[in-house]
């Protein structure tokens, strides 16, 4: 029961930091872009990572655990990736690419964590599948602006 609450946990907390991840970079790009289609896209994706980041909170804290989320280090890193992939390119094209990598990254790293927590309960499973498929949808509706 214990490793199960763990995984638990363990699933929780990455769903939560890897949305927390999708919203900040966003949050970073949407005013670099002009492009009205392509920013109805980011905020579609923005309010999806939200909707997500809200459920994941709500399950940790059902089960007793509290939210990390990402750390100073990761988010500044992130932040100083973007500033510098932009300093002399922010055409939609570009911002597209990059986000498109970073779900292609988040695809990855929501089946690392299947794995590597394979005693999570069923709902917390079924969360982490929804941000998958949601990360693989973005990469998809991100390539019309490549």
């Amino acid at each position: 029961m214990e490793h199960q609450k763990n995984d638990n946990l363990n699933m929780l907390e990455a769903v939560i930091q890897n949305t927390e991840m999708g919203k900040n970079t966003l949050a970073q790009i949407l005013p670099m872009t002009d492009d009205a289609r392509f920013r109805a896209e980011l905020i579609r994706e923005r309010n999806g990572y939200q909707e997500l980041s809200q459920e994941a909170h709500s399950d940790m804290e059902a089960c007793g655990g509290q939210a990390q989320g990402q750390s100073a280090f990761a988010k500044m890193n992130t932040k100083m990736g973007i500033s510098m992939k932009t300093l002399t390119d922010k055409s939609t094209r570009n911002l597209a690419e990059m986000l498109s990598e970073g779900s292609s990254q988040g695809v990855m790293d929501c089946i690392k964590c299947q794995k590597d927590y394979p005693n999570a309960a069923p709902g917390t499973k079924r969360l982490m599948q929804r941000l998958q498929n949601f990360e693989e949808d973005n990469r998809i509706k991100l390539e019309q602006f490549l």
